[in-house]
Formats: C-alpha cells, structure tokens, sequence
C-alpha cells in the first residue's frame, strides 16, 4: 500500500541490494543509481544471468481496440512477481505481466497493461545499466530510436562500470504511476540511496510508448539520467515494491 509517512524507510534489504554512490571528480558525482551510470551536477553545500521465466500470460494484444485496454492504475503492487538475478542485479519477472522472451541479456515481450509498463520500466531500466553486453542490445532494441537514445549509448559507451562494487548498487524500493494511457506509461521508479543519516531517495521518472507490440523506454533528454532524476524523502504516493 502507499507510504505516507515523509521519512519512512523502506524494509531492510539483503546485502546485495544495498544501494550506493561512486565519487568522480570535482563538481561531479557519479551516482550509480539501480547499475546506470548518473552524471549528477554538486556545488559546495549540496549536491545472476536468470532463467528464461514461464511465457507471460496473454493479454490485451497489438489486436486489441484502444477502448477495450485496461486504463485504471493499480493502487497496490502487481501480484505473482519474483525478483531474478540478472549479473548482479535484481529484476522483476511475472508470468502475467512478462517478460514472455528472456535470452540472458535481453528481455521483451510485456503486457500491454500498466503493469507490464511497470514491469517493462524496471527490466529495461536494469538491463540498461549492466555491463556492455547487457546495456548495449537493451539501449539499441528496447529503446525508442531517436538522438536523445543515441546520445545515451555514446555516454555508456564513455563509462567504465566493470570494477563497479555489486553492493553499491542502489536497488528498486518502489515506484508510483504518474500518468498512463494505452499509448504512454511514465512511471516514476523510486530507489534507495544511502545517506550517513535518513535513507536517501531518488525518483526516476521513465517514460515508456507503446511501439511495436511492446513496451519501450524513451531515452532521457539529451541521453542524460539526470535530466529525469530527482532527489526526494518524500514517499507520499509511493507503492512500496523491491526485492527482499
């Protein structure tokens, strides 16, 4: 159910979802945010390869007329999900929501429902951030074509994360929809950051258009995380959803 409280934290998790950051130079941090590599601007005073899972249930196709998809956003976390471990990553698998096609380093084929957008954000996002092998088919098959998506995989293509520590990963804590229809899903995926005090938060608001008989991810503006990242404590909203 939604948390209200401003400064809730979240279930403690197993060592290896524990959430981290990597300092770079200067007035920069890079911040490795559930594996992706965020160039986050600072001033002075701030700033397991898994199995292939049982074919995902079918449901509303490309067929179906736009009037007849589902519209109505859950208000509680999908049921029937188990988190698999891709590299050393969790990720969400549901036999209804999908994926339906898993091939190790790729996986596609999700409902066309808010909860395969769910599902579809959370894969694709994670897929995205591993090491080249997994982010680089991700980024060029699962995202939108477009210069922001290009600019993004020349980014990737710029960062190291190979001696990156799995423990400093920040993980999946929660996520909220904060607008949907049968075309576009954007959906702000919530994860843990560690702070010397509270628990830090970050909210990463991903869009995701309906092309293609799947779901896929729209590249940030100007293939920057940043650009669609924001800072928060507040988990008013948020449904509570992450691996245990």
């Amino acid at each position: 159910m939604p948390r209200s409280s401003a400064t809730q934290d979240f279930a403690d998790r197993p060592p290896w979802t524990r959430p981290g950051f990597i300092a770079s130079a200067a007035l920069v941090l890079i911040v490795v945010i559930a594996g992706v590599v965020v160039a986050i601007a600072s001033d002075s005073d701030d700033r397991s390869t898994t199995g292939t899972p049982p074919p995902a249930t079918p449901t509303p196709s490309q067929t179906t007329s736009p009037q007849d998809l589902p519209t109505a956003v859950p208000t509680t976390a999908p049921a029937g999900v188990r988190w698999e471990l891709v590299g050393s990553l969790p990720v969400p698998v549901s036999t209804t929501a999908g994926p339906s096609r898993v091939n190790g380093t790729t996986a596609s084929g999700f409902t066309h429902t808010p909860d395969g957008a769910l599902i579809a954000a959370a894969q694709v996002l994670m897929r995205s951030s591993l090491g080249r092998e997994y982010w680089e088919p991700t980024i060029k098959g699962q995202f939108v074509p477009s210069q922001d998506r290009d600019r993004l995989l020349a980014q990737m293509s710029s960062v190291d994360t190979s001696d990156v520590d799995p423990g400093s990963l920040s993980q999946i804590a929660g996520y909220q929809y904060q607008s949907y229809t049968p075309d576009t899903a954007v959906i702000g995926l919530v994860l843990r950051a560690p702070s010397a005090g509270s628990p830090q938060y970050h909210i990463l608001s991903l869009t995701l258009l309906w092309r293609d008989g799947d779901w896929r991810m729209q590249a940030p503006p100007g293939g920057s995380w940043i650009s669609v990242n924001r800072r928060t404590n507040d988990l008013a909203g948020v449904v509570e959803w992450g691996p245990r």
